[in-house]
């Protein structure tokens, strides 16, 4: 550790530390536009400007390492007329279109033209323009607006250095030079839409969300990826009850500063919604029910069977599952499975530059095995609904990629089936009760990532009236079927009582999760091949 000085307030950093993040540490912010603490260091756009006493010129605080005894002054008179030339040429070219540009609210040219920025221009010349380079997609998620480029490359370093394809390159020279694909094919790697998230302007845009909503009116709720195996931390960025996108939340230890477009353009989907409230089929005809009336009716038809079988899922959370095995695998002696999906394979970089890979397609297949549920491939899962002949629950429409076909409404034919479900499937089609289930946004609770890693995703918006959270289904079945006390129960109590029965989560606490840890299991992380 090694010991400076910047604005008159000591701090201590790591060696190796850069000027920028050890203002950071201290609350002091160097603006910046080509650095970003995930990719290399190139220091060409020189917004970030600091004195440092003893050297005869202003050095770049992103390329300049912390040294012992270094003194260090990023609000001087010199400092701020050196940024303010600087942002002079950086909008010398830069179109005046912030009205309707998406960037609006989060750009970073924005921000340090009002905080460092001339209140005039020396600029005399007709600006630069690239027709047929603005709003051109170059990729199925990337909107490039060619005009509004500052010539940072962090887009390019992302490309190069973290997807690690190299799709992105500066073409032509000097003044005319600007950004495309290397080979004038389209931009389509597996995490494209990040080259978006580090343009520190409107450049670079996602198709996705472009219009769709003002930055500055989105409610950003701490969450994760529901993708994949992996747990990516993520904003869920949502406004009026509507989902609009996920966006990367920076996590050293699983993404980085990234994610990939599988994961991300999951959010779109959060905001179907078919099944709106409970419904009983019988007799050729369909009534809707209260929740009360379908837990009794449901409770009825479990307790009085002699092979009822539960299907649960790895998408539900640990206070789910754990709710599961107590109430119904080990009160009612139901048997309870969880299906597994190996999925197409994902990938994401962390902080360390290291490759994490998704070993399925469910964010908590290892809560699952840690709480002793068994974990069941599509081939098990078809002969477990084929050849049973008792009532059968599924408490998630989406647990298997197989239980959304019609093959599964066949498999049940002539059983009496209950399941739980956002939109309708031939499955929920052919039940005689069907539950709506809350969405990944309208629940909260912890995942356990393949790597061992418990973390919570928070609640982003509300169920509405008639969807439950699933741990919260199966606590009030539970109630229904006489084996749990009437009590005031949530997700955060369920984690407390799991904490304190099962050895890989002891010590654990919801405030921990709550504060944005990621806590490491106790023991080792169950094989999930």
């Amino acid at each position: 550790m090694i010991s400076l000085t910047i604005d008159g307030t000591e701090v201590t950093v790591a060696e190796g530390s850069n000027l920028v993040e050890a203002a950071r540490k201290i609350g002091v912010e160097i603006p910046t536009y080509c650095y970003h603490p995930g990719l290399s260091v190139v220091g060409q756009c020189r917004i970030c400007f600091v004195e440092v006493e003893g050297l005869p010129r202003l050095v770049t605080a992103c390329s300049t390492p912390a040294r012992e005894d270094m003194v260090v002054r990023t609000a001087s008179e010199r400092v701020r007329e050196a940024r303010a030339a600087v942002m002079e040429f950086l909008l010398e070219n830069h179109p005046l279109d912030c009205p309707v540009c998406d960037q609006a609210g989060e750009c970073g040219l924005q921000d340090y033209s009002v905080e460092h920025g001339l209140d005039t221009t020396h600029m005399v010349d007709t600006r630069r323009t690239y027709p047929g380079y603005e709003r051109r997609l170059i990729g199925p998620h990337v909107v490039q607006n060619q005009n509004r480029c500052i010539h940072c490359t962090r887009c390019i370093r992302f490309t190069t250095e973290i997807a690690e394809t190299a799709d992105l390159t500066m073409k032509s020279r000097g003044n005319h030079s600007y950004i495309d694909t290397f080979d004038g094919q389209p931009f389509d790697n597996p995490w494209s839409a990040c080259a978006a998230d580090v343009c520190p302007v409107g450049a670079l845009t996602v198709k996705e969300f472009r219009f769709r909503a003002r930055v500055w009116h989105l409610e950003e709720t701490p969450s994760l990826c529901p993708g994949c195996s992996v747990g990516c931390n993520i904003y869920l960025g949502h406004l009026d009850g509507v989902v609009h996108r996920f966006v990367p939340r920076a996590s050293h230890e699983i993404n980085g500063w990234w994610m990939c477009d599988h994961g991300r353009f999951l959010a779109e989907g959060l905001n179907r919604r078919e099944v709106d409230r409970p419904l009983l089929r019988s007799g050729g005809g369909e009534r809707p029910l209260s929740w009360a009336e379908a837990l009794s009716w449901l409770a009825e038809e479990l307790r009085n069977a002699r092979r009822p079988l539960v299907v649960a899922s790895a998408n539900h959370s640990n206070e789910t599952l754990f709710a599961l095995r107590r109430r119904l695998a080990e009160g009612a002696r139901i048997e309870v499975i969880v299906p597994r999906h190996r999925g197409a394979g994902h990938k994401v970089k962390n902080g360390r530059g290291e490759w994490v890979a998704s070993v399925d397609a469910h964010p908590n297949t290892t809560g699952a095995r840690i709480l002793g549920l068994p974990v069941v491939d599509a081939a098990t899962l078809e002969s477990y609904l084929r050849d049973g002949d008792g009532p059968l629950l599924v408490l998630d429409a989406d647990a298997h990629p197989w239980l959304g076909g019609e093959a599964a409404a066949a498999a049940v034919a002539g059983r009496t089936v209950a399941v739980a479900a956002r939109v309708r499937t031939p499955l929920s089609d052919a039940a005689a009760l069907v539950l709506p289930a809350a969405s990944w946004a309208q629940s909260e609770g912890s995942f356990t990532s393949s790597t061992g890693l418990v973390q919570l995703a928070r609640r982003a918006v509300a169920a509405g009236t008639h969807a439950r959270e699933p741990w919260e289904l199966v606590e009030r079945l539970g109630l229904a079927l006489g084996l749990a006390p009437q009590r005031e129960i949530s997700p955060r109590l369920l984690f407390a009582e799991m904490a304190a029965e099962t050895p890989a989560f002891s010590g654990m606490t919801w405030g921990r999760l709550a504060a944005g840890a990621a806590l490491p299991v106790h023991g080792e992380v169950p094989d999930v091949d």
